[in-house]
């Protein structure tokens, strides 16, 4: 009886030895993809916009434009007179205004405004 026992534990032990070798056993690398099917190309990055970027205020030395603006649309705060501050940046009479300020008082008046738009229409290119 012994030797009947020794022969099935010897089998259940090959049996077991058996199956844990195979449940090691690393996995078999699968084949590679096929490389040669195309994919499709990434689409295209979109360009980036322009950067948008203010216009930096005209120098004093830059030509300077009379708007034509009537002195009453000039004067914002209806005091009877035109300061440097109701003035765009960009009009000639904000850019020359020391010129205009015939008085000296930071204020123009309509006969100052009339008069320094005569002087810059009798230049030449005025």
């Amino acid at each position: 009886m012994k030797r009947k026992t020794l022969s099935i534990f010897v089998t259940a032990l090959a049996t077991a030895m058996l199956a844990t070798a195979a449940c090691n056993k690393p996995a078999e690398p699968e084949a590679p993809a096929d490389t040669t099917a195309t994919e499709p190309a990434p689409a295209p990055m979109p360009e980036a916009p322009a950067p948008t970027t203010e216009p930096a205020p005209a120098p004093a030395t830059a030509a300077a434009m009379d708007s034509g603006m009537s002195f009453a649309d000039m004067d914002k705060n209806k005091d009877g007179g035109v300061s440097k501050d109701e003035l765009a940046d960009t009009e000639m009479l904000h850019q020359h205004f020391a010129a205009a300020d015939k008085d000296g008082n930071g204020s123009l008046s309509q006969a100052e405004v009339d008069g320094h738009r005569a002087e810059m229409a009798a230049k030449p290119g005025g």
